[in-house]
């Protein structure tokens, strides 16, 4: 106390060493099962400690554990050495059946509306407190439910840095129609669509702006210094109106504004895969009409009155 006074500092000649002990103690058997052996070298290796503790002292810390609330057990391994190990503590993150169930749904309400670096940030989040939760149900329910499940979260990071700086790679991607193949990339972006993580690229196969699933990807192989830019890639401009407030208009890449008024926007969009034009404009429904090209525009139509006459047949 009197140092403290007078410096106005808290140093380790202030500390409380026999509580110090004990915290120290805990955590270490927290880690996992740790020998009187393995305990005395941590202490005589501490830089505070420095000083070997008798079994009789390491017993008196482990009641010290036990009246707090701590499950401490000592059992004998197949190399015949006994080993304490804390079992539970009431420090543990409990969670009701009823707060699992909140958690899973808030983060299935997440997902539907993030980019795919919030989506890694949120599943390390998730395994973070996983390990302090006594609920393997929860930690279950959460990789269950995971996007990445069946992704390589490494793979998935190194993707996405290709994306970033734009690189040309050659991936191993398990193709659904053609197997195990290699495929040249001009890489664009990692994107969340339908509750499923897909690469965006020019695939130079086809020469054309397409999608892969990542979790058919299976490896990086290449890395190219230098790009093949493609120059017999075609591209097609698409003209197409919109029913929305053009405030709240958030465009691709690849598209521009032509024109808005209050509750409509002209937008452009370049593209060289019309498959995914299509898809990008049924997802629009009602609210959207194609302007030109016409060929595009008649194509659409035709795949329109193709699912619509679906729902006709006996």
């Amino acid at each position: 106390m009197k140092e403290f006074i007078k410096s106005n500092k808290v140093t380790y000649n202030l500390m409380s060493f026999t509580g110090y002990k004990a915290l120290l103690l805990f955590s270490l058997l927290a880690e996992g099962p740790k020998s009187y052996e393995e305990i005395c070298n941590h202490f005589i290796n501490h830089p505070y400690l420095r000083e070997k503790i008798s079994i009789d002292t390491l017993r008196v810390y482990i009641n010290s554990l036990k009246r707090i609330g701590c499950e401490v057990k000592r059992f004998r391994g197949e190399d015949k050495v006994s080993r304490y190990v804390i079992t539970a503590h009431p420090f543990e993150l409990k969670m009701t059946n009823e707060e699992m169930q909140s958690v899973i749904k808030t983060y299935k309400s997440l997902v539907k509306n993030i980019d795919i670096k919030e989506l890694l940030s949120l599943e390390k989040f998730f395994e973070k407190i996983g390990k302090y939760i006594k609920s393997e149900n929860f930690i279950n329910e959460i990789k269950n439910i995971s996007l990445l499940k069946d992704i390589n979260r490494e793979l998935l990071e190194e993707l996405i840095d290709c994306c970033e700086k734009k690189y040309q790679i050659v991936i191993t991607y398990n193709s659904p129609n053609s197997g195990i193949k290699n495929i040249v990339i001009l890489t664009d972006k990692i994107d969340i669509s339908n509750g499923k993580v897909y690469l965006y690229g020019t695939g130079l196969e086809y020469m054309e702006y397409g999608i892969f699933l990542v979790n058919r990807i299976k490896a990086i192989n290449e890395i190219k210094l230098n790009k093949t830019m493609p120059d017999n890639l075609k591209n097609i401009c698409i003209t197409y109106e919109l029913n929305c407030n053009p405030e709240n208009l958030i465009l691709d890449s690849n598209e521009k504004l032509i024109k808005s008024e209050s509750n409509k926007a002209i937008i452009e969009l370049n593209t060289s895969n019309t498959f995914l034009a299509k898809q990008k404009f049924l997802e629009y429904g009602p609210t959207c009409k194609i302007i030109s090209p016409e060929n595009f525009k008649q194509d659409f139509i035709k795949l329109l009155n193709n699912m619509k006459a679906g729902y006709y047949c006996d």
